[in-house]
């Protein structure tokens, strides 16, 4: 019997996926988190085949919790189930230890074929993910920067920058992501300087631009 963790702030979701993935696996253990919190007290104190993990949460909503998660349990499985874009995030994820990542508007074939893909090959990227990461190892970071300028932006950049188009200012930022004030105003500056853009309603423009290249 698989046991999985399905961590997401709202209960809706949590339970339209359970039961998709009770249609997909006929014995199968399903416990519910909707904070980082529950998760990492869920995680401690029992082991589990896979998280789907909404990085949206109360409590997190950066990369590297990824790896804070698979410190607690190295072999678990992480599936990240996000609403943002999965171009610009999926690669980002992957590489920082998740086992595969699902846009919330995928379609439920997909969904379920990306849990049977995690537990019979150990990872799962979408065709447009395949074709991103392949498009990466051939060609130059200088060339890959130029076909989405966001590219530029390291992970923690990347974490910095997601909460400023949100709306959030420095202090709220500082908070999230457990920054100082002036570390998360050093990566603004960064943000603004790696992209050319001048102030958050720029700053905003770009992503809306570029957040369906490929």
């Amino acid at each position: 019997m698989k046991k999985i963790l399905i961590a997401d702030d709202h209960i809706i979701v949590r339970l339209g996926v359970s039961t998709a993935i009770k249609e997909t696996l006929k014995t199968v253990e399903i416990i519910h988190a909707q904070t980082y919190d529950e998760v990492f007290a869920q995680l401690k104190a029992s082991t589990f085949d896979l998280l789907l993990l909404d990085i949206n949460m109360p409590g997190g909503n950066n990369i590297k919790v990824i790896k804070e998660l698979l410190d607690i349990q190295p072999d678990l499985k992480i599936l990240v189930f996000s609403s943002y874009d999965e171009t610009l995030y999926a690669l980002r994820y992957i590489e920082a230890g998740a086992a595969g990542y699902v846009n919330k508007t995928t379609s439920m074939t997909e969904f379920t074929n990306a849990i049977n893909s995690i537990f019979e090959r150990g990872r799962y990227m979408s065709e447009a993910i395949k074709d991103l990461y392949v498009q990466k190892l051939t060609t130059s970071k200088s060339k890959v920067d130029s076909l989405n300028p966001l590219y530029k932006l390291s992970n923690r950049e990347m974490d910095v920058a997601r909460h400023l188009i949100e709306g959030l200012g420095i202090i709220e930022v500082s908070n999230r992501l457990n920054l100082s004030s002036s570390t998360v105003s050093t990566y603004k500056s960064r943000i603004f300087e790696k992209l050319g853009v001048h102030n958050i309603p720029d700053l905003i423009s770009l992503f809306k631009m570029n957040a369906d290249k490929e």
